[in-house]
């Protein structure tokens, strides 16, 4: 019951899924690793989260002034000491965002951000 409860106050609570978005560009990689599990535990909870996370990784990019997914795509584009356990939390993340969007706009949307910050994902 905690499990269920502790969702649902997430899920009424966008700047928290922000705070953990925002993790996500950490220099300490436990800490990027932990905020990327409980992201992808949110994603995974129900479809509708994937654009409450849609939601947050544009509140969060904007306020920094970058692109969304930036924080994801700094990982990614990450040439020394490469971790390849963030990288598939990462790419699983994007996919399973991308996989809950309800609908089609929405994926182009995140899909031509993704292009243009040189991931190429399969549509």
């Amino acid at each position: 019951m905690l499990y269920v409860d502790g969702m649902n106050g997430l899920i009424g609570h966008n700047e928290t899924v922000q705070w953990l978005y925002a993790l996500v560009g950490s220099k300490f990689r436990l800490v990027v690793k932990t905020a990327l599990k409980l992201l992808l535990v949110f994603v995974e909870y129900t479809e509708p989260n994937a654009a409450l996370l849609i939601q947050a990784v544009n509140a969060v990019d904007t306020k920094r002034g970058c692109k969304p997914w930036s924080n994801a795509m700094e990982i990614l584009d990450e040439k020394d000491g490469v971790d390849t356990e963030l990288l598939v939390y990462v790419m699983t993340l994007v996919n399973k965002t991308l996989a809950g969007l309800p609908d089609q706009d929405s994926f182009y949307d995140v899909v031509d951000c993704l292009e243009e910050q040189g991931l190429c994902p399969t549509r």
